[in-house]
């Protein structure tokens, strides 16, 4: 069965962010309106339009993934501020050169199929491409034993310090 309210919460929370006057609509849930509220109120000016004190992120949305992790890996702690969100590859990228070491030892896990942009982008920033394989049949879902195996093989050559995730439509469409 389809969970009708389920479905239009985050449709609903991306509305209010890009027009908060609707904030004053009774039409919109509690629980989203509160959404709203803390996810604003970490925006400087109260805006997603504005610009943020944060390179990485907004601190609520990075806790809440966070909490997320955590929870969906049994407990496994995952730690906030290890985790950035950018508008961009070439973005992140110029974060990732910053947190590299000289020694061009470093390396970033990536999924296949990538953005054809990336490799030449690590190539650029002295960082090795560690690639791992999505499953097309199963949506292009991550594997853990594809993930394992491309880590440890990587091992062998680099220190892999990041991991790479794309939006899902980028390069796939899926």
């Amino acid at each position: 069965m389809h969970d009708t309210a389920a479905s239009c919460f985050l449709p609903q929370v991306l509305s209010l962010c890009c027009y908060p006057e609707l904030l004053k609509e009774d039409s919109f849930p509690l629980d989203v309106k509160q959404k709203i509220q803390k996810l604003l109120e970490a925006c400087n000016g109260g805006s997603i339009g504005s610009y943020s004190s944060s390179t990485v992120g907004l601190p609520p949305i990075q806790r809440s993934v966070a909490e997320f992790l955590t929870r969906r890996d049994g407990g496994i702690n995952s730690n906030p501020e290890d985790i950035i969100f950018s508008s961009g590859s070439q973005k992140t990228l110029m974060m990732i050169r910053l947190l590299s070491r000289e020694d061009g030892q470093d390396g970033v896990l990536a999924p296949l199929p990538f953005p054809h942009t990336l490799p030449m982008l690590l190539d650029e920033v002295g960082v090795k491409l560690v690639p791992y394989r999505l499953t097309e049949e199963r949506g292009w879902a991550l594997d853990l034993e594809e993930l394992h195996r491309a880590l440890m093989t990587a091992r062998r050559q680099c220190d892999p310090r990041a991991i790479y995730v794309s939006n899902p439509g980028n390069p796939t469409g899926a």
